[in-house]
């Protein structure tokens, strides 16, 4: 039996690529939504429109919703701007948010939590190439014959 050393075999590759993609999606979606929540203005959000969503794997339903927004300070106010959040139902009073400033393009809900969440789904998600990288080096050392420790 002859050896070769093809590399990154998919089986390998395929967790790599998966778990980046899953990783830098989930952090592109939450680190901005947390620099918002950490350092955005302080206000308060009042929905004006608001659709349902389509069912989630549950079957459960959310809504998104625009409307106004308004620094605690009173210094501007953001019409027609969309909430980065979901809700179970219309709200029928303001709601906490924070706004990037007054040319901002979205405001978030002060949920922490709704950031961190995915956070550690992104990191989770890097776990997997760590592992598909750690299997195929340990792969390609017993091809070339190298004992692995």
């Amino acid at each position: 039996m002859t050896r070769t050393n093809s590399g990154v075999r998919w089986v390998h590759a395929v967790p790599i690529a998966i778990g980046l993609a899953v990783g830098i999606w989930m952090f592109h979606a939450a680190v901005p939504r947390l620099i918002t929540q950490l350092t955005g203005v302080e206000g308060r959000f009042s929905a004006e429109r608001c659709v349902w969503g389509e069912p989630d794997s549950r079957g459960d339903r959310t809504m998104t919703c625009r409307g106004s927004f308004t620094a605690a300070d009173g210094s501007f106010t953001l019409p027609g701007i969309a909430i980065d959040g979901f809700f179970d139902e219309r709200p029928q009073e303001p709601v906490a948010a924070r706004a990037d400033g007054s040319e901002a393009d979205r405001v978030v809900q002060t949920d922490i939590l709704g950031s961190l969440a995915p956070m550690g789904l992104g990191l989770t998600a890097f776990a997997f190439p760590a592992w598909a990288l750690t299997a195929a080096a340990r792969d390609a050392l017993s091809r070339t014959g190298r004992p692995t420790a």
